[in-house]
């Protein structure tokens, strides 16, 4: 069994291709609605391009150079810590070369909510929440950095299996939507709180499954289908089979597997099928 985690999700709308006219920050722009569109996971091309179209036109666009950078960390996240290291030591000369430039741009909430994430990949909680408090502080309308704050508390309280810490998160990432109420952000879109949340509810040492679920349901009623959308349906396949619904469970599964082929949708799919089975013959699966 594997839940997929997506470490952080960038927002925004629509694709389209580059023209000679486009500036750098309607490339930007371009980028981030095509970063929207995929959850910032799977076929990501697209996006690159406008961001090194943009580069090519403002290099020292530091938004831009991030995303870069963040499209290249995501697929680490649901890597184990020890073999996610080596990739990161190669990362951390750009994060300390984009320190420098956000430092020299006077961008010192940025620079804090860079370092955060840093240190959250390498599941350095204390040092995370220190920096996303830091960013925070300087920016108090910021979705973005009050969201990333919520998303690092839970996965503080999941590594340290404090579960009062996930519950702290799971109360920021509200605060956070209802900011976003009246701060709508092109970082974060209403509908990823969902996602977040369900990822939250899995993360209590003893899972709450349905809560979960609902969260989940909630997503997938509302996003755009994308690689984030394929996670999604594997990881409310886990949430079904672990509240007894063993065929709901196969068919979240199965749908996961109608939009992308991964293996721990097909891993979920095999324990949804000896679920059923254990069922027909009257006992419940465990695993």
């Amino acid at each position: 069994m594997k839940r997929i985690s997506i470490a952080c999700v960038v927002m925004a709308v629509l694709p389209g291709l580059a023209r000679a006219g486009d500036d750098a920050g309607v490339l930007l722009n371009k980028a981030l609605d095509e970063l929207a569109r995929t959850g910032s996971v799977g076929d990501t091309s697209s996006a690159e391009r406008y961001l090194r179209a943009g580069l090519e036109q403002e290099p020292g666009n530091l938004e831009a150079q991030w995303q870069l950078l963040h499209i290249q960390l995501l697929p680490l996240k649901n890597v184990d810590l020890y073999a996610r290291t080596q990739a990161l030591s190669e990362l951390s000369p750009e994060f300390e070369r984009l320190g420098r430039l956000a430092k020299k741009s006077g961008q010192q909430g940025f620079l804090h909510y860079m370092s955060a994430t840093h240190a959250g990949y390498y599941d350095a909680y204390e040092r995370a929440l220190g920096e996303v408090d830091r960013a925070v502080a300087l920016d108090r309308t910021s979705v973005r950095y009050l969201t990333a704050k919520g998303r690092l508390l839970v996965g503080s309280g999941k590594w340290t299996r404090n579960d009062a810490q996930v519950e702290e998160g799971i109360g920021v990432l509200h605060q956070a939507r209802e900011l976003w109420q009246t701060h709508p952000s092109i970082f974060v879109r209403d509908e990823f709180f969902e996602f977040y949340l369900a990822d939250a509810f899995s993360s209590f040492e003893h899972p709450r499954w349905a809560e979960a679920a609902e969260h989940y349901e909630r997503f997938l009623e509302k996003a755009q289908e994308s690689a984030l959308t394929a996670f999604a349906w594997n990881n409310l396949s886990i949430a079904y089979r672990k509240t007894g619904s063993c065929d709901r469970a196969r068919n979240a599964a199965t749908k996961a597997l109608t939009i992308m082929t991964f293996g721990a949708a097909q891993t979920n799919k095999v324990y949804a099928d000896f679920c059923l089975e254990m069922q027909k013959s009257g006992v419940m699966a465990k695993n």
